[in-house]
């Protein structure tokens, strides 16, 4: 018995975790194609924006609060 356990406990002790990044392939980086595009400014207007008080009022009123 203690010369199974001998035998078997060295092997244990080079075992380590398995390693993520030998086992997964990671695609390619790429710039998606509208990367250019900048947010709206302040003056632009931008058609279906509501103000916090337009939802504010929607969610409390419904759609006819005014």
């Amino acid at each position: 018995m203690v010369l199974a356990i001998v035998a078997v406990l060295p092997a244990c002790s080079k075992l380590g975790g398995p390693d993520e990044f030998s086992v997964l392939k990671n695609p390619p980086l790429v710039v998606p194609p509208d990367y250019h595009l900048r947010p709206p400014g302040e003056d632009s207007d931008v058609k279906g924006a509501y103000t916090p008080q337009e939802i504010a009022k929607k969610a409390l009123f419904g759609e006819s609060a005014r």
